[in-house]
């Protein structure tokens, strides 16, 4: 009985064609397709050492990963993986340029609740915007009290002297 066709799922990032070991850290053609693998790849240590082409590929990972046998590929792993990481950090930064660029953008083709939105996330990254929210529990039977009751009441729960506007708030 056969089953359905497996779906080939999607490669994540385009592996290179060829790995050239690395003069500058010491690391040979094979060891710097581990470092690859192992970083950028995906994929475990001794699958990372398998794709490498390591005839025994969980002990080779294991060499290569503990920092005695390898000292080299330890450090071009530590390396590798600082790098991506100051690639792909989200800073405050590249979130507010990236969202200024949102805006300027969304503007520019008159998507102008795009560019709203944007200017209003880059506000609030900022801190200009600060969102409050506050619930008063009352405990009044508002149908049974008159006006002034309840303006009254009010008054008591929310601390305020007055509940009329002034002219100069208009």
């Amino acid at each position: 009985m056969a089953g359905r066709p497996k779906k080939e799922k999607p490669k994540l990032v385009a592996i290179p064609d060829q790995f050239d070991k690395d003069e500058e850290l010491g690391i040979t053609a094979m060891q710097n397709s581990f470092v690859w693998h192992y970083t950028e790849g995906a994929c475990s240590q001794t699958e990372a050492a398998r794709r490498a082409g390591f005839e025994f590929p969980a002990s080779a990972a294991n060499k290569m990963l503990n920092g005695k046998s390898y000292p080299k590929v330890t450090r071009a792993v530590a390396l590798k993986q600082q790098e991506l990481r100051e690639k792909y950090s989200i800073t405050p930064q590249k979130t507010g340029t990236m969202l200024w660029k949102i805006a300027e953008t969304a503007f520019e083709q008159g998507h102008h609740n795009a560019a709203v939105s944007a200017i209003k996330e880059l506000n609030q990254l900022a801190g200009l915007n600060i969102n409050r929210s506050q619930s008063v529990n009352i405990n009044a039977n508002i149908d049974a009290m008159s006006s002034a009751d309840i303006k009254d009441r009010l008054q008591k729960l929310l601390g305020a002297e007055k509940l009329e506007p002034d002219e100069k708030d208009f």
